[in-house]
């Protein structure tokens, strides 16, 4: 098997990506142009940004999970980031309620990384997508000139992955880490 072989090439089609996400950005007040640019990089590149060694991804973990208060009353164990459910966020308040272990996670976190591979243009052809259906209308919170904007700025950094809006932090206080769906499946083996 060479290696390209080993790697999993999970990402959703654009449009399968766009149909299941779109009702779900629409219904969340707190969602803006940020949130969806993140989402569609998350689902198409996965979190292997997130990682630059094995103890940077130690680090965060271990300092996130000590400041981790009870789960919020919105806060889904695992929410899919495709229709499939190929990749997903772990929520970590719920989590860790649910007896979740640390370790456990880093280890699904970072095979995960390793694991979900997706092909170069597949975030640019999910948001370019997006801002073409936004030409035609808005998406909950997120329009065209939002889209223009964020664009405009991420363009000239050459489309990095980026950080939620001020919105979405304050109401969701996101904590939570990008897992394939083989590695939730296992990690969900260790809960009580």
């Amino acid at each position: 098997m060479n290696l390209l072989a080993s790697f999993l090439f999970l990402t959703c089609s654009t449009s399968a990506l766009l149909d299941y996400a779109a009702p779900l950005w629409k219904s969340a007040p707190h969602f803006r142009i940020e949130d969806a640019y993140k989402w569609t990089y998350q689902a198409t590149s996965g979190g292997e940004h997130a990682v630059p060694d094995t103890d940077s991804a130690r680090k965060w973990l271990d300092g996130e999970w000590q400041s981790l208060g009870a789960p919020m009353a919105n806060d889904a164990l695992w929410e899919p980031l495709c229709p499939g459910g190929e990749i997903g966020r772990l929520n970590l308040r719920p989590f860790k309620a649910r007896g979740g272990k640390a370790e456990d996670l880093l280890d699904a976190f970072l095979a995960s990384s390793r694991e979900y591979r997706s092909e170069p243009k597949a975030f640019k052809d999910a948001w370019f997508e997006l801002g073409s259906r936004l030409r035609r209308k808005t998406i909950g919170k997120l329009d065209r000139k939002a889209w223009v904007k964020l664009n405009t700025e991420m363009r000239a950094r050459n489309y990095p992955a980026i950080h939620h809006s001020e919105q979405y932090e304050k109401a969701a206080q996101p904590a939570y880490r990008i897992l394939t769906k083989a590695e939730i499946q296992k990690l969900f083996e260790t809960l009580k």
